[in-house]
């Protein structure tokens, strides 16, 4: 995590998911190792209050049934010794196991809590600017770091403060431990220092909580971004504006290109007459229904009606069906059901004109005839 908040008073802006995916790459998330650590002796602690008289029973048996002085005396030599201490070893880890296994999951549990589940292999890069005296220096007497050392001090003393008020409540038993047996002395002892412990513990575990908080609000105002860190990596994620704006207008210009080409391919063109043109091909060899070749408004309605002329394609003008056909097809889509019988009057119309004969195609007596 970031040791120091550049500007601030700039970074007004939330963080974006890919600032976020970012700082975890390079693994820079919010963590408190105090927490895992208050959580593994608060665990360890509950663990041992209930498993401790397994765990010292099993102990103690060892000690007298394995250590026993005669069983040293019979053919003590190199190899007993190590079959000996292998033994004590095993059942000494065995009776020990469940307790360390109760460590290790809380403290996985609590370090997945914190961050997730990740491998960051960046971290195991050498970082050299660490050795950086200067910089060392520059951590050293940081804000975060005078932060850190006051939160440390107020840790202490709240510790402390626990400490005494725990064995001022029990001043009074400690002063007479001295006039009663040992081993109702030792008892009483075990039960008291297992009382500090479990509410040091937690105490800790409480102060670790507020750490951690603390370091998450650390850590969201080191991700803050300024306005133009948004712009720019909105720019990188979906692209420049000014480029995206071009490059639809060359996509444009290069479908109107293809789209005036098959102009001269058309049967008709069908007008506005001014401001929409839309040239009709129908060929009842090739075409199912009449398709629209090409359709544009305003200046292009003109140039679409320019290369019918130079191409002496036939142009009708019917504004209502002219404004049907543009609204409801698109370049290369036949022409629907419902425009099926206005678009035939036409083409009746211009066979009459061209005095073709029905099941021919009107292309073909095209250079023929003359325009209408």
């Amino acid at each position: 995590m970031a040791e120091e908040i550049l500007d601030p008073e700039s970074r007004t802006e939330e963080p974006t998911p890919r600032r976020r995916e970012e700082a975890r790459r390079q693994g820079l998330v919010p963590f408190s190792a105090e927490l895992t650590g208050s959580l593994v002796l608060l665990g360890g602690l509950v663990g041992l209050r209930y498993l401790g008289s397994v765990i010292g029973e099993g102990l103690l048996e060892v000690i007298r049934y394995d250590l026993h002085w005669p069983a040293l005396e019979q053919q003590w030599d190199s190899v007993a010794a190590r079959t000996l201490f292998l033994k004590t070893y095993i059942r000494a880890v065995g009776l020990l196991l469940p307790l360390l296994g109760l460590l290790l999951l809380i403290g996985v549990a609590a370090s997945v809590a914190q961050v997730g589940f990740q491998i960051n292999t960046e971290k195991l890069a050498p970082d050299f600017d660490k050795l950086n005296p200067a910089k060392g220096v520059q951590r050293l007497f940081s804000l975060t770091a005078l932060v850190r050392g006051l939160l440390t001090l107020l840790k202490v003393a709240a510790l402390v403060a626990i400490v005494y008020w725990l064995l001022a409540r029990e001043w009074g038993v400690i002063s007479h431990l001295w006039q009663w047996p040992l081993e109702w002395s030792v008892s009483v002892v075990w039960r008291m220092v297992q009382r500090l412990t479990l509410v040091l513990a937690t105490a800790i575990a409480l102060i670790a909580v507020v750490d951690y908080l603390y370091q998450r609000y650390r850590f969201e105002l080191s991700l803050r971004m300024t306005r133009e860190e948004v712009k720019r990596e909105l720019r990188e994620e979906e692209g420049d504006p000014q480029i995206k704006a071009r490059m639809r207008q060359m996509q444009r210009e290069r479908a109107r290109r293809r789209m005036l080409a098959e102009v001269p391919k058309a049967t008709v063109v069908i007008t506005n007459p001014l401001h929409i043109a839309v040239a009709l091909r129908y060929e009842p060899d090739r075409d199912s229904a009449p398709v629209v070749l090409a359709r544009g408004r305003g200046q292009w309605a003109k140039v679409i009606q320019d290369v019918a002329r130079s191409h002496q394609v036939p142009i009708l003008t019917r504004p209502p069906l002219a404004r049907a056909l543009f609204l409801a097809v698109r370049e290369g889509q036949t022409i629907p059901v419902t425009l099926f019988h206005a678009v035939a009057e036409v083409l009746a119309l211009l066979y009459r004109l061209r005095g073709i004969v029905p099941g021919t195609t009107p292309s073909s007596a095209r250079n023929s005839q003359g325009s209408p």
